[in-house]
């Protein structure tokens, strides 16, 4: 038998570092059971930087999002990225970062310029 969940676990290396930058916005919607919380960050360790998105609807994790300066590891975190990219640290712009948020929020409502 072919051990492919073990060579995709091998294949996804986990988001760690410290938080450098966040935007975390929860909207409500009227047409919509349940509000929606978009958590983008950005997140620094001695390699680079990784750049990435939360979505959900629980509102039980709503309080317990991280926040910026925290110190995170992906596998003890309780949420999953649906959106993560690494960028090597001698590569990293700000302009990045900026562009990933513009790519990335997601509210309801929300329109695309």
């Amino acid at each position: 038998m072919a051990s492919t969940p073990a060579s995709l676990t091998a294949a996804a290396p986990r988001v760690a570092g410290k938080i450098i930058d966040t935007v975390v916005k929860v909207s409500v919607d009227a047409t919509r059971p349940l509000p929606l919380v978009c958590a983008l960050y950005a997140v620094e360790n001695s390699e680079g930087v990784w750049l990435c998105a939360y979505y959900g609807a629980n509102r039980s994790v709503f309080d317990y999002l991280p926040q910026k300066d925290a110190e995170i590891d992906e596998a003890q975190l309780g949420i999953a990225f649906l959106h993560k990219v690494f960028i090597p640290k001698d590569q990293y712009q700000p302009a990045q970062w900026e562009q990933f948020k513009k790519e990335r929020f997601m509210a309801y409502g929300a329109h695309s310029e």
